[in-house]
């Protein structure tokens, strides 16, 4: 359905899909609970690191914000993992890596709307476009793994060409 985007013409409501839609595959991997011990195998995130980085995992506190997406953000140097350390449902807006358009946005027609189950993380592939975590509770906490810089020097950012309701359903 579509809904007044605030530039003049409707938009789209992005509707979730699930992270094993073979859509979301050029984005990154989805993780899912392993028994332990359990040896290393295609199940598993394969993580880049820039050979100058170093790693950063950290427990994150999000709070809810409207689910509306008009930026995202892209990490060239590091392979993102995140998960809910509280076990909720959550969403985030991907696009595949690549550079931005001519005029410096994203497409919002090769952004994808992804729903996270509990128990359920993502690894990013360096450069995936992102958005995100988006929730439907007041605030929440996400394992988060990237470079202790990321946040200082490989933090690129660019608005989408058009602003797109999330469907947080």
């Amino acid at each position: 359905m579509p809904v007044e985007s605030g530039l003049g013409s409707p938009a789209a409501i992005l509707q979730p899909i699930r992270p094993d839609d073979s859509r979301f595959s050029s984005c990154g991997t989805l993780l899912l609970p392993q028994d332990d011990p359990s040896p290393f195998g295609p199940q598993d995130a394969k993580l880049h690191f820039d050979a100058d980085g170093h790693p950063r995992f950290y427990l994150m506190r999000l709070r809810r914000r409207p689910p509306v997406l008009a930026a995202m953000t892209s990490h060239q140097r590091v392979s993102q993992c995140l998960g809910s350390a509280d076990a909720q449902v959550w969403w985030l807006a991907v696009a595949p890596p690549g550079p931005p358009r001519p005029d410096g946005s994203i497409a919002s027609d090769q952004v994808l709307l992804v729903k996270l189950l509990p128990g359920e993380g993502v690894k990013l592939h360096p450069g995936t476009w992102h958005a995100g975590p988006f929730l439907n509770t007041a605030s929440a906490l996400f394992f988060n793994l990237e470079l202790r810089t990321t946040n200082e020097d490989d933090h690129n950012c660019r608005s989408v060409d058009q602003p797109r309701p999330l469907a947080l359903i």
